[in-house]
């Protein structure tokens, strides 16, 4: 029907199953030489059995596989409520009684699939989705390992994961466990929360070792002590002392976590229940996730109830042709909902559409970073299109005997895009720059008066060149000193 989202290695449509109901199609490229091919389809098969037994109402199902000439295709539900990073982004983090609920259906799904032998190893906020009515799901085992079933076809020591929630044994490429993944989902679980990750913000080098050496922090003090008290132990630097999943969950010895006796939706005739295609580090680069539209069900979370047990009902999808009285929107086609950060017409605030493309809606997000203080170097996007960023900064005069004093202010623009900066003293432009495609552009600045000292205030003003746009950061740095 539409294209849902695409990433490095592979894409997702929407579709209609042969009874008429919306399936998400993650379509997956296998590269290399027959023979590497073959290899990969061969543990995929290996793992088949396993993994298509896993069962919960907390998982997304697998619902066939089929390939397509050097594709593999996996068919699952649509779930249309997004992300838990699309609610967290667009409405906060959830309140302490949506985190207790989210951690009880995540847990649980979890556990049944450890006591499956089947270990996640990229859980994170992006890998939990909703559906219509907000009933969270864990998906995307594509990065899974099997105690066993894999001997010989494993890549040995890889790093794979999401440093911002990976624990500490996996960012030091130790081999993920269980405990592994009941850290990424304590990490999963403090986003939910605050809106933060475990190991805080920076470089993905800098994550990567905070993560591998366990450097968690703090929760803030206005999450109620026993929240708190659960998810550290989760996040726990030993994986010893972390509980199991089912543990954590309050099962004890799992027999309150049986896995559900019926999967939602049919399998054709036939078909094979194959897993997504487990252990292979391509499917970790993939990560699309199979829903792109805007979490507009948000009851659970902001009342911190929901249902945890029972088959989840279809997505209410419409499919056949649209009623005469439909009047498509550039956002919304007849019949399909509002593309995400989107009324249906136009980008809801802080957001813009860069890549303009309708089906994921307005991609670009604000980091709502303008108007800070410019003491040294700040980093920030421009969202939307027609946002001019402003940072205020002083500049106090000393007295020069060789009247040499200046100071330097650089821009950055990202990769194909331009910029010009500005500084501007009330009304008057003290001079501009053009940074375009990743180079620097400076503007240089002298005191008027070499013996004087009154100080000036400044204003650096970053704007758009030409119609390119980028929602990457730009740097703005500066250096002397009057």
């Amino acid at each position: 029907m539409r294209r849902l989202g695409r990433g490095g290695m592979g894409v997702v449509d929407l579709a209609l199953d042969r009874s008429g109901q919306p399936v998400a199609l993650k379509r997956l490229a296998l590269h290399g030489s027959a023979a590497e091919m073959a290899h990969a389809r061969q543990r995929i098969r290996r793992e088949a059995q396993a993994l298509g037994a896993l069962d919960h109402p907390n998982i997304v199902p697998l619902l066939e596989v089929v390939d397509q000439d050097d594709d593999v295709v996996l068919v699952m539900p649509y779930l249309s409520g997004g992300t838990l990073t699309d609610y967290v982004r667009t409405h906060g983090p959830l309140t302490p009684a949506g985190v207790d609920y989210l951690a009880d259906a995540l847990l649980g799904a979890l556990a049944a699939a450890h006591r499956a032998g089947i270990v996640h190893r990229d859980i994170k906020p992006g890998n939990v989705l909703f559906d219509g009515e907000g009933r969270p799901y864990l998906t995307d085992f594509g990065v899974a390992t099997m105690r066993g079933a894999t001997s010989g076809l494993t890549d040995a020591e890889m790093v794979i994961g999401t440093p911002e929630y990976m624990a500490p044994e996996q960012a030091r490429g130790e081999r993920a466990t269980a405990a592994s993944d009941v850290f990424a989902l304590g990490a999963t679980l403090r986003f939910a929360a605050t809106g933060l990750g475990p190991f805080g913000h920076g470089d993905g080098r800098v994550i990567l070792h905070r993560a591998a050496e366990g450097k968690v922090e703090p929760l803030p003090r206005s999450l109620p002590r026993e929240l708190r008290r659960r998810l550290d132990r989760l996040v726990a630097r030993r994986a010893d002392r972390r509980p199991s999943a089912a543990a954590a969950r309050g099962g004890g010895d799992d027999t309150d976590l049986l896995r559900a006796q019926t999967r939602r939706g049919g399998r054709a005739p036939g078909s094979r229940l194959w897993p997504a295609v487990a252990g292979l580090a391509m499917v970790a680069a993939v990560a699309v996730t199979a829903t792109v539209v805007s979490m507009g069900h948000g009851r659970w979370p902001l009342a911190g109830s929901g249902p945890t047990t029972g088959t989840p009902a279809s997505v209410p999808v419409t499919a056949a042709a649209p009623a005469t009285t439909c009047v498509a929107r550039p956002y919304q086609p007849c019949g399909q909902p509002v593309a995400p950060f989107t009324d249906g017409v136009g980008c809801v605030a802080g957001h813009a559409d860069y890549d303009a493309n309708p089906v994921n809606g307005c991609e670009a997000a604000s980091d709502a970073v303008a108007g800070e203080n410019f003491d040294h170097t700040i980093a920030a996007n421009l969202v939307p299109a027609t946002a001019a960023a402003a940072y205020p900064f002083h500049l106090s005069r000393h007295f020069h005997v060789l009247c040499d004093a200046s100071v330097t202010v650089t821009l950055t623009a990202p990769a194909g895009v331009a910029m010009r900066l500005q500084i501007v003293e009330g009304s008057s432009v003290l001079g501009q720059a053009v940074s375009r495609d990743g180079q620097r552009a400076s503007v240089p600045l002298s005191p008027d008066d070499c013996y004087g000292n009154q100080g000036v205030d400044l204003v650096a003003k970053v704007t758009w060149v030409g119609s390119a746009r980028s929602a990457a950061d730009f740097v703005l740095e500066r250096h002397g000193s009057y």
